[in-house]
C-alpha cells in the first residue's frame, strides 16, 4: 500500500529502528507528536493484530492533541473509515485487526490494565511517574515519550540517570528546523518571543531543558467537573494576537474553582456575544467582570443585553489580584487546557542578575487575568468601595 505522508526530518529521525524506549525531547512546533503518530499508523498497517496505546494527561488534552492529529493524518492519507472508529472506546481498528487506542493517564484502571505492544505517552512531563512506570512495564515492544523540556522531570531522573535503564533508551532531539512543514509566520512569532525571553528560547527554540523559576501558581488541582456552586465570570478581551478569555469562577471556603469557557483570537463583539450565549452564559443575569481598559467593548456588550461590569484596577492591582487568587486552594477543570498551560508557565520576572522580582511576566496570563478581574469584586468590597447589590460574596 502506497501512503502519501508529509515527510519531515523529524519523521525520519523517529522512523529508524532503535532501543525500546525512545525519548523525544524537542522545542515547540518541531513535529514530534505528528511524526510519532505517522510512524504508529504505518506500524499498525504493517503489523496484523498489533495493539498500540496513545496516552496523555487527560481526555480533553487527548482530544485537542493526539486524537485530532491522528484523525487528520488518516484523512489526509485517505485511510480514515468511519466504521473503524469505535467512539465509545476511543479506538481505531484497522482492516488487519491492528488497533490504536487512546486513553488518559488519569485513569488508573487503564494504566494497570492489560499489556500492549507499543506505547506513546504524549507530553509525558505532565504524566506522573507512578502511572508512566506502570504503562512502561506493561509494554512489550517499544515506548515513545515526547515532551517540551520545560524543566527536568522523571525522564531525566528516573530513566536517563538510572543505570537499570541504560541499555534500553535512545534520545532524539529536535527543533522547529526539523519540521519543514512549519509555516513561516509561526516561526517569526516564535523567534520574536524568543528575542525577549531567554528561557523560552532555550526550551521552545533550542529544545533544551529550561528552568521556570519563581512560578506564581506552583500548585493547583485538576477536577473533572465544575461544582454546582454560585458563580461569576471573568472576561479578558483580546483580538488579533492575544486571545479573548472567559472563565467561570466559584469559591467555597478556602477553595476556588475555575472553568475555561472561551479562549479564542480574532473575534468581534457580536461573535463573542453569540459564543457566550451558546456556551450557556445567561444574558442580563450572569455577572461578568471584564477588563476595565475596554469601556467601549463593555458598553457594547451592555447594549446587547449582557450583565458586564468593569474590573477594579489601581496601583499594583495585578499583584493584588494574584495575592487574592493565591489565598485559595486552586481547582481547575481538566478541559481548561489553555488555563492549565498558563498556570504552569506564569512566573515572576527575573532581573539581569537572575534574581526573582515581584513583577509577573507579561505572558501566559490571559485566562489568569480573567480570573483576577472576577476576583476584583472581592478586592473592591474589602476596600469599602460601593458595588452593585447583586454581587454575591459567597462565591
Amino acid at each position: 500500500m502506497n501512503i502519501d505522508l508529509l515527510i519531515t526530518t523529524n519523521f525520519e529521525k523517529h522512523s529508524k529502528p532503535g532501543a525500546k524506549i525512545v525519548i523525544s525531547q524537542g522545542g515547540g512546533r518541531s513535529g514530534k507528536t505528528f511524526s510519532i503518530l505517522q510512524l504508529l499508523i504505518l506500524t499498525a498497517i504493517q503489523n496484523k493484530n498489533i495493539l498500540i496505546s496513545v496516552v496523555a494527561e487527560n481526555v480533553p488534552f487527548l482530544k485537542r492533541g493526539a486524537m485530532r492529529d491522528f484523525r487528520f493524518i488518516m484523512q489526509e492519507c485517505g485511510l480514515w473509515t468511519d466504521t473503524c472508529w469505535k467512539k465509545a472506546e476511543s479506538t481505531y481498528v484497522f482492516q488487519n485487526g491492528a488497533m490504536i487506542e487512546f486513553f488518559a493517564a488519569d485513569n488508573p484502571g487503564k494504566a494497570l490494565g492489560s499489556a500492549r505492544d507499543i506505547l506513546f505517552i504524549n507530553e509525558c512531563n505532565n504524566v506522573k511517574y507512578e502511572i508512566a512506570f506502570q504503562l512502561l512495564a506493561r509494554t512489550k515492544q517499544r515506548v515513545f515519550l515526547d515532551y517540551n523540556p520545560v524543566s527536568e522531570f522523571w525522564v531525566h531522573t528516573e530513566i536517563m540517570a538510572n543505570n537499570e535503564f541504560s541499555e534500553q533508551w535512545e534520545y532524539i532531539h529536535s527543533t522547529y528546523k526539523d519540521n519543514e512543514q512549519l509555516d513561516e509566520e509561526i516561526i517569526k512569532t516564535m523567534l520574536a518571543r524568543a528575542s525577549k525571553d531567554a528561557n523560552y528560547r532555550r526550551v521552545y527554540i533550542e529544545g533544551e531543558v529550561g528552568s521556570i523559576e519563581g512560578l506564581i501558581f506552583p500548585t493547583f488541582h485538576q477536577i473533572d467537573t465544575f461544582p454546582d456552586h454560585p458563580h461569576r465570570y471573568g472576561l479578558d478581551f483580546g483580538y488579533s494576537n492575544d486571545p479573548t478569555a472567559l472563565v467561570k469562577v466559584a469559591t467555597r471556603g478556602d477553595d476556588i474553582y475555575i472553568d475555561e469557557i472561551l479562549y479564542r483570537t480574532g473575534m468581534v463583539n457580536s461573535e463573542l456575544s453569540n459564543l457566550m450565549q451558546s456556551m450557556g452564559v445567561r444574558k442580563s443575569y450572569d455577572e461578568i467582570i471584564a477588563d476595565s481598559a475596554e469601556p467601549k467593548t463593555i458598553a457594547e456588550l451592555h447594549r446587547m443585553g449582557w450583565n458586564v461590569k468593569p474590573a477594579v484596577k489601581g496601583a499594583d492591582s495585578i499583584r493584588a489580584g494574584i495575592d487574592k487568587i493565591k489565598q485559595y486552594n486552586i481547582h481547575v477543570t481538566k478541559r481548561s487546557q489553555n488555563l492549565i498551560k498558563e498556570l504552569r508557565n506564569y512566573s515572576w520576572v527575573t532581573d539581569k542578575d537572575g534574581k526573582i522580582t515581584n513583577k509577573p511576566i507579561d505572558e501566559y496570563n490571559h485566562a489568569i487575568d480573567a480570573v483576577r478581574y472576577e476576583r476584583s469584586i472581592i478586592i473592591r468590597k474589602n476596600h469599602s468601595v460601593t458595588h452593585p447589590a447583586r454581587v454575591r460574596d459567597d462565591i
